[in-house]
């Protein structure tokens, strides 16, 4: 069969077309003066795989292969890494990059001994660890340092610690990376450092994710722990930690950690242990809040909701800047970035949605109910009628069988409060178990479906990385969107959607009345909460099921308590 070769790709004749931003064009009549070891850093950076194979092919004729890969591609990721760091080149143009030079490192190994195509610089093993179903960010990891030179043994997702020292040993690795997106996940880290420190190991490790911070990594772990931790804000610190340890490593030596200094004041230390011992207090949330009537008890299943609706609630600053990582580089005017959103990103943001609804890759599925309760404390209690068990219980129930003499206890969440501020709890925004009303609690979890994980996974085995960021992204940013657009439903079936903002942006900042509390975020941080929702939904039925750890698969699924009360908006739990 012919080799088949890509001679047109539009999403770089879309970037070439934008790149004067960079003050630089990537047509080819521009590089015609260049030396072939230009050219070829030129592609690196430019991301211009576009009949790179003729340039390597000139290039062979001086250099080995092993050469053309140490000495003039990774000095073009150098850059890539640098332009990055400076915020002067987006991680879209950063994937793409790393698209070019694996296109160039599959080209050339054919042309390099056995031994040479198996080096690297230094090997990682990396994972998500136990119970965290989140892979995005350890995939960019991946996909740096495999670009860079180094080896990476990717362990996947919900990864233990045994299973990593296996891979660490059997492959003689130099560095452990655990990444995770959830608080629970730095508690995991912690936890795995704990056991290596008992088994005498000193293995480096760098730790990245979402919910770490230097403070905790660098100031906590790191005097806890007998070897050497690291604190990865993103891929490129990954890489730059990876080029110290080897290099210390090369020479024998141990590279030298500076102890963490805590900027804050001993003030404020004090402050914060004084404040962990304050006696809870009790919220000045109002109690004659009106209840809303439900159009049903119970719980329903939604399907076939037009993909389009959870289009039109993405929070696109979310979605560009959050999941994209395309933000505005503060050297540059307002206009260049606005014209990057307008000429660059949304037309991708357009072809993914046109791309997602054509191929069928987002399902929208929400299962939905309403509940009786009542709070007691800090605890939330869910009715249910006594005349129901087993499977009747999920479905719509009586509206005759949800009075308050014949409900009984089903479910019950024990929410935390607030040690200082306003100490509130979420239980604090219903009635009391002592009121003579019963009140309505809805609940739902929201999902685009398993197809999106598997297309994700797809384009990131086949190296399309820029590709694998941009549906990734939009997947995830569509459960949201379908999250707020089915929120907006419940507040209409409610009877106050009428207090909602006009604006859609003001809808994102809670523009309406009431909250939307998802679990593991702050105002009730407990994943294991997640399993009363599932004892209240049963979301099995719409493909949604929970990890040992408690968090939903597929990935790209979202669940919430609704609070109707007008004082219900977001507050942190310290």
């Amino acid at each position: 069969m012919a080799e088949i070769k890509c001679t047109y790709d539009p999403l770089t004749e879309l970037i070439a077309y934008y790149a004067k931003d960079k003050g630089e064009t990537k047509k080819t009549v521009e590089t015609e003066n260049l030396t072939v070891e230009e050219k070829l850093k030129r592609r690196i950076i430019d991301g211009d795989k576009i009949g790179v194979e003729k340039d390597l092919n000139y290039a062979l004729k001086d250099y080995s292969a092993i050469s053309i890969i140490n000495d003039i591609l990774l000095e073009g990721m150098k850059v890539v890494g640098e332009l990055f760091g400076s915020g002067q080149m987006q991680l879209p143009f950063v994937l793409q990059s790393a698209e070019c030079m694996k296109a160039c490192v599959s080209f050339l190994e054919p042309f390099m001994e056995k031994s040479e195509s198996e080096s690297a610089k230094g090997t990682m093993v990396l994972a998500t660890v136990k119970g965290d179903v989140h892979d995005i960010g350890k995939n960019l990891v991946d996909i740096i340092l495999t670009n860079n030179g180094f080896k990476v043994i990717n362990l996947g997702i919900k990864c233990p610690l045994e299973n990593m020292l296996d891979a660490y040993e059997k492959e003689s690795a130099d560095v452990i990376g655990m990444s995770g997106l959830l608080v629970k996940s730095t508690a995991i880290m912690k936890e795995n450092l704990e056991i290596m420190n008992d088994r005498s190991l000193e293995v480096p490790v760098i730790l990245g994710g979402a919910a770490l911070n230097k403070r905790f990594v660098e100031g906590e772990l790191r005097e806890m722990y007998r070897g050497d931790v690291y604190y990865a804000n993103d891929a490129f610190d990954g890489l730059k930690f990876m080029d110290t340890i080897m290099e210390y490593k090369r020479k024998g030596e141990r590279p030298p950690l500076a102890v963490y200094k805590d900027a804050r004041t001993e003030e404020f230390k004090e402050r914060r242990e004084k404040k962990k011992t304050i006696v809870t207090g009790k919220s000045d949330v109002r109690t004659d809040a009106d209840i809303p009537n439900p159009p049903f008890w119970g719980s329903r299943i939604v399907d076939g909701i037009p993909i389009e609706k959870a289009f039109e609630h993405i929070n696109e600053t979310a979605l560009f800047k959050g999941s994209w990582n395309v933000y505005k580089d503060k050297n540059k005017p307002e206009e260049e970035y606005d014209k990057l959103i307008k000429e660059e990103i949304y037309p991708k943001f357009n072809e993914l949605k046109l791309k997602a609804k054509r191929e069928n890759l987002l399902t929208p599925k929400v299962i939905y109910g309403y509940f009786p309760c009542n709070s007691a404390g800090n605890d939330l209690i869910i009715y249910k009628p006594k005349n129901l068990s087993g499977e009747s219980i999920y479905g719509s129930w009586n509206t005759d069988d949800v009075q308050k003499d014949n409900l009984e206890e089903w479910q019950r969440f024990s929410f935390p409060r607030q040690n200082g501020a306003k100490y509130l709890c979420i239980s604090d925004f219903f009635r009391t178990v002592g009121s003579e009303h019963i009140d309505v609690v809805p609940f739902m979890i929201v999902t685009v479906g398993a197809k999106a994980t598997e297309y994700a996974q797809k384009l990131y085995k086949e190296n399309k990385y820029t590709d694998y960021l941009y549906f990734h992204g939009l997947s995830v940013e569509t459960a949201e969107g379908l999250a707020e657009y089915w929120h907006r439903i419940i507040r209409k079936e409610l009877g106050i959607g009428g207090l909602d903002s006009a604006d859609l942006k003001k809808i994102f900042q809670q523009g309406y009345r009431g909250s939307r509390y998802s679990f593991g975020y702050p105002a009730c941080p407990d994943l294991e909460d997640n399993k009363i929702i599932f004892e209240l939904l049963k979301p099995e039925r719409i493909g949604v099921t929970l990890t040992e750890e408690w968090q939903m698969v597929p990935e790209q699924t979202t669940n919430a308590i609704i609070v109707h009360h007008p004082e219900a908006k977001y507050f942190f739990i310290k």
